[in-house]
């Protein structure tokens, strides 16, 4: 058995071992019988099995539980952080499950299990993302610090409500038994007490999950940096001479760019699977080398490699690295020393077509470069009704999409009528070093006269022989070209040629570039064997497809990342809502675990100010989260999203705060109205609501609408004061009063600040004097 299959089953064998030692931890929590003694939280029944969860050894076994489960991808990828990760957890289930259920033999087969796991090492090489590895070790080392702070200081202020009470010290060794997921010998007495352990439990388990699917995360390729992108620009002009050169600089693209600096190679990454655009571009001497800086990224991140639609000459730097190549088509080079048609017989159709073209009023013609914004929307809306007809799709990776700063970039040849409408289009591409000429989009509008691509073809392959071409490149033709191949992929791919009609015409696509008299040189894909071919042909497809924008799946995927507040906090509202419609006790429960008052305050739960807000006044299904789901997608689009967040909790902040110490001033002076609202538990949405909208309309563009707005919801505010009268009305105007005085005087400040900054400059003599925006 050679390293390489070892590796793999090794890797295998260890996420198998995770699977079942996660499964059967997580089986042993629910399976445990509370203890006897245990007094079970009203109002929070359908939750008493989470809450058992995260007492003593259960605790354990839980964490441990789901951070195998967490891990087991990862393993068979074979992620170093996975490894790591699984024998910590492996060990803390042997001692879970010594202080569950003190089962001696269990234990020593776990022990063994940790201890074979742990000898498997070297078969975990990949490491995970640089930077979320960074953001998983923050997270563990802040927010272990966070939680451990919060829960010494919670053990020290509630010491009374512990039997035999608490020292500093002893809270602190207790938090810390609580971050390492171990037994606490402190019993709390009350519900606040029982609370905060398993309210610290969660969290540190919340903390060590989130870190752990930062560390095992897969290595997503990083992003493209314009000094990179120079070097790649630089080693293009200098020895790129393929048809798909110029792809390489799309956004899609990563790169690696070889030790020496003088070769790279550019590829996209599809789920662990990374796909290079041809062979390695460079000096000849360097190719080699920069193809084996590749494969050796590739097998540290645990990417399977491949590289797609190389050359035969390509091929020279990639065979002695032990890869295998699979022919997968032809490209179509048209010789363009004898004209672009082919002369007799065989270019009668397409003399024919452009006669035709002719006859009713087409022309070729060279649009402004670089396009202007009218030749733009020409251009946009052929390609529009190209996308509506027959289903067509944009494509990437080996073609560029319909994008105006790309198009910008590139020559653009027209079809154009005697009307100067454009019936068809496309935009040429930089030759590089070769001499034949290419080109990217292609686009017609749905009923033009037959044969308008004949047209554009003829008359891009006149302007390239013009300026020196001595070939013009028509593509790949899947799957053809084949007869001469063996073995099973060659099978398969005669097989997608003669029978996957639906999914393209092959036959017709080469039909159609036959008519040219081409020349044909083959292209192939190289991977590291049989086996990794299924995963790199389908890795292929798919950085081909870009996502439909029509589909829910696609569209429900935008709302969430461009609305990612508005989505975590409806999610956490609906949850909260529907528990306790099922229960409205646990609405009691929330607001006293989570909900403020004076008292509270006052006995150092600060922590509550920021907890309130998301606990809802009332139980069930609440109208006010009708305001609230229009309210934050509105405030996130305008705002951001940070200031979105931001803008809720702080604006609760400048309304609760206040009221609170006016609540308490007026008690002072022997109001008992006050006196009873101090000692009331409550929470609530709706001040952070108002303060959003406040927000929103201070950072209006000033005008009408923005008086229209602060008009409106003065009157609002007003209203709400004269006719209901109470303490949530107060509040709701004072938050809206102090959002909309924090945000005036900041703007003004800014701007007072940019004047003087741009005021401060120094003037020569004759030197011409500079204007201001108050002087314009």
């Amino acid at each position: 058995m050679n390293v390489v299959r070892q590796g793999r089953w090794v890797r295998r064998g260890s996420a198998l071992v995770a699977a079942v030692v996660g499964v059967a931890a997580l089986a042993a929590v629910v399976a445990v019988v509370p203890h006897p003694d245990h007094r079970p939280v009203p109002g929070l029944r359908p939750f008493q099995g989470a809450v058992a969860a995260v007492e003593g050894g259960r605790y354990l076994l839980l964490g441990a539980g789901l951070v195998l489960l967490l891990v087991v991808r990862a393993l068979l990828r074979g992620r170093r952080a996975a490894w790591l990760a699984a024998v910590a957890a492996l060990a803390a289930a042997t001692v879970g499950s010594l202080v569950v259920h003190r089962h001696v033999p269990v234990s020593a087969v776990l022990a063994v299990l940790t201890m074979a796991v742990g000898l498997g090492g070297r078969a975990f090489v990949a490491r995970g993302d640089p930077m979320l590895v960074r953001r998983g070790i923050a997270v563990l080392a802040g927010g272990s610090a966070l939680v451990g702070t919060v829960a010494t200081v919670g053990l020290y202020q509630l010491d009374d409500q512990f039997r035999g009470g608490t020292t500093f010290w002893g809270s602190a060794g207790t938090a810390t038994r609580l971050l390492l997921m171990l037994p606490v010998d402190a019993q709390p007495l009350t519900r606040h007490a029982e609370w905060l352990v398993s309210a610290s439990r969660g969290a540190a388990l919340v903390v060590v999950l989130v870190g752990a699917a930062m560390l095992v995360a897969a290595v997503s390729g990083g992003r493209q940096h314009q000094a990179e992108r120079a070097v790649v620009a630089g080693l293009l002009a200098r020895y790129a001479t393929t048809s798909l050169a110029h792809f390489q600089l799309l956004p899609d693209k990563r790169w690696l760019v070889g030790a020496d600096g003088e070769a790279f190679v550019g590829y996209g990454l599809h789920g662990r699977t990374a796909v290079a655009l041809g062979g390695p571009i460079g000096a000849p001497g360097s190719r080699r080398a920069a193809a084996a800086e590749f494969l050796e990224l590739c097998r540290r991140n645990g990417w399977t490699p491949g590289f797609h639609q190389v050359t035969a000459d390509e091929l020279d730097d990639l065979a002695p690295l032990g890869l295998r190549a699979y022919k997968i088509g032809e490209e179509a080079v048209v010789e363009l020393a004898g004209g672009v048609a082919p002369e007799g017989r065989a270019g009668k159709s397409i003399r024919s077509a452009v006669r035709r073209c002719e006859r009713a009023g087409y022309r070729v013609v060279e649009l402004a470069h670089p396009l202007t914004d009218a030749d733009l929307a020409r251009l946009r809306e052929v390609s529009d009704a190209w996308s509506a007809d027959g289903e067509h799709r944009e494509r990437t990776f080996t073609l560029g999409q319909f994008d105006a700063d790309q198009l910008r970039q590139t020559p653009v040849l027209a079809v154009v009528d005697a009307d100067d409408r454009v019936q068809a289009f496309a935009n040429t591409l930089p030759a590089y070093r070769s001499g034949d000429r290419s080109f990217d989009l292609m686009r017609r509008r749905p009923g033009s006269v037959n044969g308008v691509m004949d047209q554009l073809f003829v008359g891009m392959g006149e302007r390239f022989a013009a300026a020196g071409g001595t070939g013009m490149n028509l593509g790949l033709a899947p799957f053809t070209g084949l007869a001469d191949q063996s073995g099973v992929p060659a099978r398969v791919m005669r097989l997608l040629h003669d029978h996957g009609g639906a999914l393209l015409d092959y036959a017709g696509l080469r039909a159609f570039k036959d008519k040219w008299a081409p020349r044909w040189e083959p292209r192939y894909l190289v991977t590291a064997g049989e086996s990794a071919l299924p995963r790199v042909a389908v890795a292929v497809a798919r950085l081909g497809e870009l996502p439909d924008p029509r589909r829910w799946s696609t569209r429900l995927a935008s709302a969430v990342r461009r609305f990612p507040v508005t989505t975590t906090f409806a999610a956490v509202q609906l949850w909260l809502m529907l528990s306790s419609a099922y229960d409205p006790r646990v609405h009691d429960e929330l607001i006293a675990a989570a909900g403020s008052s004076w008292e509270l305050l006052a006995h150092g739960q600060l922590w509550r100010l920021l907890t309130s807000p998301v606990v809802q006044a009332s139980p069930g299904l609440v109208w006010v989260n009708v305001l609230l789901a229009v309210v934050f997608p509105v405030a996130e689009a305008r705002l951001g999203s940070r200031w979105t967040a931001v803008g809720f909790f702080a604006g609760d902040l400048l309304g609760s705060v206040p009221v609170l110490l006016g609540t308490r001033v007026a008690a002072a002076v022997g109001s008992g109205a006050a006196l009873g609202q101090l000692r009331e538990v409550d929470g609530g949405t709706s001040a952070g609501c108002w303060a959003l909208i406040a927000a929103v309309v201070v950072t209006l563009p000033a005008g009408r609408w923005r008086r229209w707005a602060g008009a409106t919801l003065a009157a609002v505010m007003v209203g709400g004061l004269l006719l209901d009268r109470g303490i949530a009305d107060v509040q709701h105007a004072v938050s809206v009063a102090g959002v909309v005085l924090v945000l005036t005087v900041g703007r003004r400040a800014l701007a007072r600040a940019r004047r003087g900054s741009a005021g401060f400059t120094d003037v020569r003599p004759g030197s011409p004097t500079p204007v201001t925006q108050d002087a314009r």
